[in-house]
């Protein structure tokens, strides 16, 4: 899976947690706060993948071999 196909996942699963929140019966003032924190948790999961995808294409410290 390539960094901008989960891109597009972490996307999708924010358009989802906006859509459930939205369609909740809730008063405005909740769902203010509702959004809020799916969109922070969301945006903090897709960069904790995004950092340990990266550090895993280019390593800083790269092994030795020995025979």
């Amino acid at each position: 899976m390539g960094f901008w196909l989960g891109t597009l996942i972490f996307l999708i699963f924010e358009a989802l947690g906006f859509g459930v929140v939205q369609f909740s019966g809730k008063p405005h003032s909740t769902k203010l706060l509702h959004h809020t924190l799916v969109g922070s948790t969301v945006i903090c999961c897709w960069m904790m993948w995004g950092i340990v995808y990266l550090s895993q294409m280019y390593p800083l410290v790269h092994p030795i071999l020995q025979g």
